[in-house]
């Protein structure tokens, strides 16, 4: 038995123009030519045809079809895997899409009349989480949102607004009023989102991303004057207990590790959730980093070292949204001790005689 191509089509359900295709490539040529030139496909044409239709339901390229069919490079142990991962992926895909269809309507509702920049800015909003969170963070975010009621815009706003006004009459970050603001933000900010670690990525996502600032109105310019703000409030806490020298490098550092300081605290809280003792090589590796950066910001001297711990303990102010917390705070002093005992213990100098 011999097809011509469009008998083949027709058969099949596939088109003439992708026959054509398949010829081309090599991937099904036809085993005969009738005396006028037309291609004529016999019993085993047919066969390797339908075996193309097969895995091509498996979603594989036509490079990969080529492949298993010939017996070229075909794991089909690898093939398989990789079609299960590309499947899962778009499972999570479409799992992703329909809560994201499903908040949106549900906001939509909550809008007496929504309009198209409502539904827009949500949904770019929505797009950008995906993009830095993961779908159990963004369940845990929805969680928070759902327990505040909404609150986080409506919160946020008249803060924003006064944030606004006062970089736009140029007060400086060290002002009253200014200071009082970024108390006032960080508090809400960690009432709405205790979740420091979330908080930390949900400020690394504004600073990425020139669109979300421009949904918000929080800028860079803007997140920096809250940062600085927040420095000096904590610098006149420790002003009450420290010299100017002592104090030398402290906005600088606090300045340039702010992210990096909340990041520490968001770790090591993490592995004291899970039950890890200070000891861990884990947590001891987070100590680390914690270490440099308390040097960085106070040095080497001892005293000052000393009476940074004891202000700790009498401000605890100072761990104002950054998740520093008395119990992580005591737990990172146990680490510490562990660290330093670990790096001054002495070397082994035993020789192996010869």
């Amino acid at each position: 038995m011999q097809l011509k191509i469009g008998e083949l089509a027709s058969r099949t359900g596939l088109t003439i123009r992708t026959l054509h295709h398949y010829d081309k490539i090599g991937l099904l040529k036809p085993s005969a030519r009738s005396e006028a030139g037309y291609r004529l496909y016999d019993s085993a044409d047919i066969k390797r045809l339908h075996r193309i239709q097969a895995l091509r339901r498996l979603d594989l390229s036509l490079a990969e079809v080529a492949d298993v069919i010939n017996g070229e490079n075909a794991d089909l142990q690898s093939v398989i895997e990789q079609q299960i991962s590309s499947l899962q992926q778009q499972i999570a895909q479409s799992v992703e899409l329909h809560d994201r269809l499903q908040e949106l309507a549900i906001l939509l509702k909550s809008k007496q009349e929504p309009n198209l920049e409502y539904w827009l800015s949500t949904l770019e909003m929505m797009s950008l989480i995906g993009k830095y969170f993961s779908s159990d963070e963004i369940t845990h975010m929805r969680e928070l949102e759902q327990e505040q009621h909404g609150k986080l815009d409506v919160t946020m706003r008249p803060l924003i607004g006064a944030a606004r006004a006062l970089l736009d009459n140029k007060v400086p970050p060290s002002d009253a009023r200014a200071m009082a603001m970024s108390r006032q933000w960080i508090a809400t900010m960690g009432r709405l989102m205790p979740d420091a670690r979330l908080l930390n990525k949900f400020s690394q996502m504004h600073r990425n991303e020139p669109s979300l600032q421009s949904l918000s109105g929080v800028d860079d310019e803007m997140m920096d004057y809250i940062t600085l703000s927040s420095i000096e409030v904590r610098y006149e806490i420790y002003r009450k207990y420290l010299s100017e020298e002592e104090l030398q490098y402290f906005r600088a550092s606090f300045f340039k590790n702010a992210n990096a300081w909340t990041q520490v605290f968001s770790d090591l809280r993490q592995k004291m959730a899970q039950g890890l003792p200070p000891e861990h090589p884990d947590s001891q590796a987070i100590l680390v980093r914690w270490r440099a950066l308390f040097t960085e910001a106070w040095g080497h001297h001892l005293p000052t070292i000393i009476k940074v711990r004891a202000i700790h303990e009498k401000e605890p102010e100072l761990g104002m949204g950054g998740g520093l917390t008395t119990a992580l705070l005591r737990y990172a002093r146990e680490g510490l001790v562990v660290l330093d005992q670990n790096n001054h213990q002495p070397k082994n100098t035993t020789t192996r005689k010869k």
